[in-house]
């Protein structure tokens, strides 16, 4: 151990260079939520479920829902509106068609055959006049299939029903995203002016989620830095204490999120979580660390000679290295548990949490050392003396109030058994009562849009899900 402190420069410019590496790849990281790789990859469901895209086509939709309070859906400037959106999205490359009021099919029977089918209205010719208006009314009214699919009871709200050409991996590729924005920006674009637009479907909630965990992740990462920097200022009091344990957890962050596009690892919804875990988790590594030495320092009265500083050092790594060690095992043990489960986005949390653990582990035990080594001895800088007495004054106070606190409530034992067999109770009733749930709009508030869109879609046209069933006949 004496001989890897020795060389503190060569420490820092090994860990400087990796971590540079890693923060090369951040660029490359995306976000994919999509639902089929929640499946593990030999399920019978998901299997059948490529079989019925390959020879059905693709089972993905957008659904645009539109309502008009004060008005109805027969009305030529809105029904010319629904001409124009869907003959604008019918130019974007994965938009395979568009379903509406103008453009659905309708069955009927004619004196020269007995079944013809045709539009609900010829878009080419239709000029929406009062008698055309009249007859796709009629024509709706006479097919029940259509109702509370394309329009609702009293003809205050209407739905495009949008189909995508693509597959199930593709859905969330960036170029994919782009174009699903497109729809739903679009539809806003077109009718905002005319109506209450409802945008969902499982491809709209996908991407909604991609943006809010993009935005999460902009807002969280650096909230969870900045309250464990003022938690380290008002621990500490000085700027090595703030500094040193914070860019221990950014550095193994960095380490962990960045090994993720080396393996063609995508973030999830579960995995986004992760720099917030490893910050918080992660900093104690650090902590333990500073707060040993500031404490051994102290007491050796380090600060005149580097020969005496570096002993100091030692005696600290060696002192701290096996708890921290069990502290961060623990922890690793805990993450690398989702290393063995089926669902493959738990998986690969599993495998980099364990990773982003080990990292900061790892750097809290060398990177640190190597800083401090560098810096050399310091002097604490001379401060009011009563102003010094009266803070180590408060500080032994409030220290003491913790220990005695804490160590009248180990005394007693009879309560805390007690106390601990009614939680356990209380937790295994708890576990009866557990839902296993994953929709997946659910995982918004109910006043976001996406929310709201979802559930006016459920509430007038019953749903926004897609089951798909095949029959198939034993012979031709």
């Amino acid at each position: 151990m004496r001989k890897l402190y020795k060389y503190p420069w060569i420490i820092i410019a090994v860990i400087t260079v990796i971590t540079v590496f890693f923060a090369w790849q951040l660029p490359k990281a995306e976000l994919d939520n999509n639902n089929f790789r929640f499946v593990p990859a030999d399920d019978p469901a998901l299997e059948k479920a490529r079989q019925i895209d390959d020879v059905f086509g693709s089972s993905f939709f957008i659904l645009v829902g539109l309502e008009r309070p004060n008005s109805t859906i027969f009305d030529k400037e809105f029904l010319d509106k629904i001409k124009e959106y869907s003959d604008e999205i019918l130019e974007i490359s994965i938009v395979e068609d568009a379903t509406s009021l103008l453009s659905a099919d309708y069955i009927c029977s004619s004196e020269e055959f007995d079944i013809i089918s045709e539009k609900l209205v010829d878009p080419d010719y239709f000029l929406g006049t009062e008698e055309e208006i009249e007859e796709l009314k009629n024509r709706l009214l006479s097919w029940d299939m259509y109702d509370n699919a394309l329009y609702s009871d009293d003809f205050t709200s209407t739905q495009i029903l949008i189909s995508l050409s693509i597959a199930a991996d593709e859905a969330t590729t960036t170029e994919v995203t782009d174009k699903i924005k497109q729809v739903r920006d679009k539809a806003h674009e077109y009718f905002s002016d005319l109506a209450d637009v409802y945008v969902t479907g499982m491809p709209v909630i996908v991407t909604t989620v991609n943006e809010a965990m993009s935005a999460d992740l902009k807002l969280l990462v650096p909230l969870v830095s900045l309250i464990t920097l003022l938690v380290l200022f008002f621990s500490f009091r000085k700027i090595s204490g703030v500094i040193l344990p914070l860019i221990t957890v950014l550095i193994a962050t960095i380490w962990a999120v960045g090994a993720m596009p080396l393996f063609d690892i995508k973030l999830s919804v579960i995995s986004t979580v992760l720099p917030v875990i490893l910050v918080a988790v992660g900093s104690a590594y650090g902590i333990h660390v500073v707060t040993h030495y500031y404490a051994a320092a102290a007491a050796a009265a380090a600060g005149s000679k580097k020969e005496d500083h570096f002993e100091t050092i030692l005696f600290v790594i060696k002192k701290i290295r096996k708890p921290v060690f069990l502290a961060a095992l623990t922890t690793f043990v805990g993450f690398s548990s989702f290393c063995f489960t089926s669902v493959v986005p738990c998986r690969e949390f599993g495998y980099f949490s364990s990773f982003g653990v080990a990292a900061a582990f790892t750097v809290a035990l060398t990177l640190i050392p190597a800083l401090l080594i560098i810096r050399g001895p310091k002097k604490e800088k001379a401060r009011r003396g009563n102003n010094q007495e009266h803070n180590s004054e408060k500080e032994d106070r409030f220290s003491a109030f913790i220990a005695k606190t804490f160590t009248a409530i180990a005394g007693k034992k009879k309560i805390i058994f007690l106390f601990s067999i009614l939680l356990v109770a209380v937790s295994i009733f708890g576990l009866s009562k557990l839902i296993i749930d994953n929709v997946m709009i659910e995982y918004f508030r109910t006043d976001t849009d996406i929310y709201q869109s979802d559930l006016f879609i459920r509430r007038q046209f019953g749903g926004s899900k897609i089951i798909s069933i095949v029959a198939e006949a034993e012979s031709s």
